[in-house]
């Protein structure tokens, strides 16, 4: 270990002042040796003194942190500044007696200056430097030896520092582990609570239709295999089938526009179809329009609608339908067989209860990874309220939030709320102004929407 900065300092000082002192005065040792008047090395001295004096406090903060490195110079220097930081207390008795040391050394000095005053006139100046080197020179090396010392403590301390860094880290590491095996267990608990649920919501639905019914008295029979079979005798209709088919063609809408709005959930029910396996039912088929587009797309599809008109219509495109009640239909099904059931414009025909058992009798059909698709008229917009009485038929307006809480009170999960057949623009409002949009919206909003469940 070289010597300390300070108190090479302090010897070059000397040196220097005594090496200048000769060269501009040969005359004034040989006057100090002699008894002459030396006061003014004294001085000189004593100002070396003061800046040592100055010097002789160890503070850590003095010493430069620092990493010549182009990339990771910075960060190599905040963590040398924090490891100083954080081990100063440790080190912190050793700088305070070295601190003292360094004093008592310049208070020792001080004394000596003091006696060579007095016997300046007794010993030669360079006698008494002499003597002063000396001293000066046992006391480096004490020094030395105390930063020796400090430097040894100091690795000691790093090195334990660094082997904390390191066990540290790999604790971290391990804890970030834990968190992350945590964390998939409790995604795979949380799938398995939401599997638990779907399962008691299919046997609170099975149990409601079996209580349905004992309380009735009217069980389910199997269907029979014939297009004139019937689940029960049906109502006669014949006034008012062909009233029913005229007025849908007037109201509906064409076969090609129907055709088109519901092709939007043809991807839910191929994926359905494609996961689970089964067939699409199609409740109150109408015209087929749905049904058409699932036998373009290749899934396995029936429907089943009350009106003997449109069922011929249907039968003609050779579209496999039959002429019955679509609950009970439904209710005749073996369970776990259906990968879709959809129902368009259907809904609003029924009542509470037969929409409750509706959504119950569903959820009991399709397979796991099944969905239900069911449209109605939207009573949000007041264009598409408007004209929901022209069909006599119509119950009642059902509310997008009621039609999706009962299909998530039923047990279906991943319910959306989905918005078509928006109204022509040439009879919305014309403007941009917030007022306006939000006009257009309670007046002239969508005229349909559907809910979307997953089983």
């Amino acid at each position: 270990m070289g010597e300390d900065p300070i108190i090479q300092a302090i010897k070059r000082d000397i040196e220097e002042l005594l090496a200048a002192k000769r060269a501009a005065d040969p005359g004034l040792f040989a006057a100090a040796n002699s008894g002459v008047n030396n006061q003014g090395i004294l001085e000189e001295f004593r100002w070396a003194l003061e800046q040592a004096a100055g010097l002789a406090t160890v503070d850590i903060n003095r010493v430069p942190v620092r990493s010549m490195r182009p990339v990771w110079g910075p960060i190599i220097t905040l963590f040398k500044r924090a490891i100083r930081k954080s081990t100063y207390w440790l080190y912190q008795p050793l700088f305070q007696q070295i601190t003292a040391y360094n004093k008592a050394v310049v208070d020792f000095l001080n004394k000596v200056a003091l006696r060579m005053e007095k016997v300046a006139t007794h010993t030669p100046l360079e006698e008494k430097l002499e003597a002063l080197l000396a001293q000066l020179s046992l006391k480096i090396e004490a020094v030395e030896k105390a930063f020796e010392q400090w430097e040894a403590k100091l690795k000691e301390s790093l090195s334990a520092v660094a082997s904390d860094k390191a066990d540290l880290q790999r604790e971290v590491v391990e804890a970030k582990q834990r968190v992350q095996d945590a964390l998939i267990e409790l995604t795979s608990l949380r799938r398995l609570v939401e599997d638990y649920r779907a399962e008691a919501a299919f046997m609170r639905a099975k149990l409601a239709l079996a209580l349905q019914y004992q309380r009735t008295g009217k069980w389910p029979v199997a269907r029979k295999e014939g297009p004139e079979e019937t689940l029960r005798s049906l109502q006669d209709l014949e006034d008012t089938t062909w009233f029913y088919h005229a007025f849908e063609q007037q109201f509906r809408g064409s076969e090609e526009l129907i055709k088109e709005r519901q092709r939007a959930y043809i991807s839910e029910v191929r994926k359905a179809y494609e996961t689970c396996g089964g067939y699409v039912l199609d409740l109150g088929a109408g015209r087929g329009e749905f049904l058409e587009l699932c036998r373009e797309a290749d899934i396995s599809a029936k429907g089943v609608d009350l009106n003997e008109a449109v069922v011929f219509r249907c039968r003609e495109k050779g579209l496999e339908v039959e002429r019955a009640d679509a609950i009970a239909y439904l209710q005749s099904l073996p369970d776990e067989s259906l990968c879709a059931v959809t129902a368009y414009q259907l809904v609003e025909h029924l009542t509470p209860q037969e929409l409750w058992r509706l959504v119950q009798t569903v959820l009991v059909k399709l397979r796991p990874g099944g969905v239900v698709i069911l449209e109605t008229v939207n009573p949000h917009s007041l264009a598409a309220l408007q004209n929901f009485y022209l069909d006599l038929t119509h119950q009642r307006p059902i509310p997008a939030p009621t039609l999706r809480f009962l299909l998530e009170a039923a047990g279906f999960r991943r319910v959306d709320v989905r918005f078509s057949s928006p109204v022509p623009e040439d009879l919305r409002l014309k403007g941009d102004d917030p007022s306006i949009v939000r006009l257009n919206e309670l007046l002239f909003g969508f005229q349909d929407y559907a809910v979307v469940g997953w089983r």
